[in-house]
């Protein structure tokens, strides 16, 4: 009697080819739609608001894809930084996916800035100090830094353990970033929807959460969605240390979630009354009970976290349930408009263009692209 031989570890050459064929071919079919609406509309093809909504779709777009970056430069730094051993198995392709998120986040906010390259040049040497847009770009010209010097001296292939050097600011950066992002909406006390001290831990957790949630969907795809490919590090990771830390960032983020809700349906302060607009619009109860509560079951109990296809599930529904609370968060704090006259009666109403869809289409593809070819091009495996 003969049985079917089990697939080995590693990863499968034939489905990255596909990923990569689609992701550019999707890269190019969105750019040339953004391309041909902006070109034609100009910042027209967005659905802002002049009356108080300026960031879109598109900066959401930025804004989840930065923090997804720097959530895995992070989560690469357990290793890089602070040689955990059990975290090797992921820190290289955390790393390349942060770079990936990158490429996303930053095309996303090019395309929604009239002049981007203007604002590269000018915002780093404004010396605007009091402006946390100013210290957010130099962040993100240090990350930038890390990032390439990390690529050039540990995932190129046959290359030695990580500069320690590159790790430890490649690291303090994002933390930088993540604390300064938080900080462009928590420190605005005129948008109380947004206002508050613990808006940069929130970012933290929530740029975590990413980074837990992308690199296991992505160690899956570089598996062809095989648990039988998983090297055995990846499998005691991931039904182990990693597992445990999507369950406690899982919980932490509710928290964040339902704290600031319950406080903004309580609050009788002018901005607050978003939060009863959101109470009662059933994707908000969707995104509440399915986008939160299902991970939560799944990582919570051990016997579930263990079984990594469930855990994928997880993973797939809470990065979709944070892209979603992200645009609540960033659009819900721009409804109620700063100076009300007799042309605004109640909050504001937006709804993303056809382009703006496109945008966030475009980073995603884009953002694919970059980690295919890395996949086939870069030293991602752990144990390689």
């Amino acid at each position: 009697m003969t049985t079917l031989a089990q697939p080995r570890p590693g990863t499968a050459p034939g489905l990255m080819n596909m990923v990569l064929i689609g992701a550019v071919v999707g890269l190019l079919a969105s750019a040339a739609y953004v391309a041909l609406q902006l070109l034609s509309q100009g910042h027209g093809a967005y659905n802002g608001d002049s009356r108080g909504i300026f960031w879109g779709l598109p900066i959401v777009t930025y804004d989840f894809f930065l923090l997804s970056s720097t959530g895995l430069a992070m989560l690469a730094s357990v290793w890089t930084v602070f040689r955990v051993d059990a975290y090797r198995a992921i820190a290289r392709r955390a790393l390349w996916l942060a770079v990936a998120a990158l490429a996303g986040g930053v095309a996303a906010l090019f395309l929604e800035l009239g002049y981007p390259l203007r604002a590269v040049f000018m915002i780093p040497f404004s010396g605007s100090i009091s402006a946390p847009l100013f210290w957010k770009v130099w962040g993100v010209i240090f990350y930038g830094i890390g990032l390439l010097w990390m690529i050039a001296a540990w995932l190129r292939p046959n290359q030695a353990d990580p500069p320690r050097a590159a790790a430890v600011l490649t690291l303090v950066a994002a933390v930088f970033i993540t604390f300064i992002a938080g900080g462009v909406y928590g420190w605005m006390s005129m948008r109380p929807f947004w206002f508050g001290g613990e808006i940069s831990l929130a970012f933290l957790v929530e740029s975590l959460l990413s980074a837990v949630t992308f690199t296991i969907i992505f160690t899956h795809m570089a598996r062809g969605f095989d648990v039988n490919r998983f090297t055995a590090a990846e499998r005691e990771l991931f039904a182990g240390r990693l597992g445990g830390l999507f369950a406690i960032l899982m919980v932490a983020h509710a928290f964040f979630v339902v704290s600031r809700l319950v406080s903004g349906l309580y609050a009788n302060a002018d901005g607050m009354q978003v939060w009863h607009y959101l109470w009662n619009r059933p994707l908000f109860h969707l995104e509440l009970w399915v986008g939160l509560g299902l991970p939560i079951v799944l990582t919570v109990l051990p016997s579930l976290r263990r079984n990594l296809q469930l855990q994928l599930l997880a993973a797939v529904i809470a990065i979709v349930a944070l892209f979603a609370a992200r645009y609540d968060f960033v659009i819900g704090g721009q409804l109620v408009p700063l100076f009300k006259g007799s042309w605004v009666h109640g909050l504001l109403e937006y709804r993303p263009s056809a382009t703006e869809w496109a945008v966030l289409a475009l980073a995603v593809f884009l953002a694919n692209t970059v980690n295919a070819l890395g996949e086939r091009v870069l030293r991602l495996d752990g144990e390689a």
